[in-house]
């Protein structure tokens, strides 16, 4: 056991998010971090039952979800299967051990039709099926585990090849010369996993007031503005960034064009600094 005399148990381990979660715990010896094998389906109640109930943790952090905004749109039962039922078996399953737990959330609860930042009170009001099952994900978790964390975050990103943003904008500069065509008006917060990572284990070694907080880094910024920096910093001419709309790349769902997230009440629990966009970007570029 760490030497907190923490356990602590991760569903989603696989992922962007819950590798960082993995690397920043195996960094440290507070925590002892046991990952779920993919195999459990966590709209499973009893499969997750089973894999809590073997270990027993004080702490349980769900990084498992439906991302992609467009399925969960065309498979809605599934969407609400893995991020709204599952969910809610991991808050149920870990209020019968006495675990708290760590459930990770979005910005796309918000509609983004406002052109200020967002706090955590402000009113939910999803514009896709994939909000909408976050959402009540985030509902279950509180409804079933009080002393629960959920914490919403904003455009993560890693360096697995071809999955998020930069590694896809990266990877279309090196395969031609040409212009790359990215959105103005899609607006968020650009935040690395292993930000999100450590403000994790910030909360699990110091817990501030359970309840919903914004974990991400500060400060807005466009798609376009954020790809003309992952452009110069990785050594490409930034004007083959090419201004384009988001009407011109019509998605089967639709996205939040506006959110930036206030992390105003994360900030002030002083568990952990949160950096800007900026700061996290080119410390953590690929």
């Amino acid at each position: 056991m760490g030497r907190l005399g923490l356990k602590a148990l991760l569903f989603g381990a696989s992922g962007q998010l819950g590798t960082a979660i993995s690397a920043a715990c195996a960094a440290t010896s507070d925590i002892e971090l046991t990952c779920v094998p993919r195999s459990v389906d966590i709209s499973d109640a009893a499969k997750v039952s089973a894999s809590v109930e073997s270990e027993r943790p004080q702490w349980v952090i769900n990084c498992a979800a439906m991302t992609n905004v467009d399925g969960a749109h065309e498979n809605p039962a599934i969407a609400m299967g893995v991020n709204a039922l599952g969910p809610a078996n991991i808050a149920r399953a870990a209020e019968s051990v006495g675990a708290r737990v760590i459930q990770i959330s979005t910005e796309a609860v918000f509609d983004g039709e406002r052109t200020s930042a967002y706090a955590e009170d402000d009113a939910c009001n999803p514009v896709a099926v994939y909000g909408i099952s976050k959402l009540a994900g985030e509902m279950m978790v509180r409804l079933y585990n009080p002393s629960s964390f959920v914490l919403r975050t904003s455009w993560l990103y890693s360096s697995n090849s071809g999955v998020n943003f930069p590694t896809r904008l990266l990877q279309q500069l090196n395969s031609h010369d040409g212009p790359v065509s990215v959105v103005t008006d899609v607006v968020g917060n650009a935040t690395p996993s292993a930000v999100l990572a450590e403000a994790v284990l910030a909360v699990i070694a110091s817990p501030p007031d359970p309840g919903v907080y914004h974990a991400c880094c500060v400060g807005a910024v466009t798609k376009f503005d954020w790809a003309v920096e992952i452009a110069r910093t990785g050594g490409f001419d930034p004007s083959r960034i090419v201004q384009v709309t988001s009407a011109d790349y019509p998605t089967v769902a639709l996205r939040p064009k506006y959110v930036d997230l206030s992390c105003e009440k994360f900030l002030a629990t002083g568990v952990y600094l949160l950096p800007t966009w900026q700061d996290a970007w080119r410390a953590d570029r690929l």
